[in-house]
């Protein structure tokens, strides 16, 4: 694999240091570099970008109402993500039978 190829990772792949940048936002950091990977989900045919938690920075507050929830931990997002996966592995199993 050269250098300027990324990485694609199924979501039950992905390392625990990369999240989107919806992942991200919801934790209140905002990347500062570009992405490093991609999750690929093939049953939808979509694909989002990966960023390092490493590369990120605090976003800066903004007044007004938002509904998304920006607290969020990173224990929080890893154990929605195993869930999501759990998920995705029952639908996954009941479509090939």
């Amino acid at each position: 694999m050269s250098s300027n190829e990324i990485m694609h990772y199924l979501p039950e792949e992905v390392p625990d240091h990369l999240f989107t940048q919806s992942r991200l936002s919801r934790m209140g950091l905002t990347p500062t570099a570009d992405p490093v990977a991609y999750v690929v989900y093939p049953e939808q045919k979509t694909k989002y970008k990966l960023f390092d938690i490493n590369g990120t920075r605090q976003r800066k507050q903004q007044k007004g109402l938002s509904l998304v929830q920006k607290d969020a931990t990173v224990e929080q997002i890893l154990a929605e993500r195993k869930r999501e996966i759990e998920v995705r592995r029952m639908q996954l199993g009941s479509k090939k039978k």
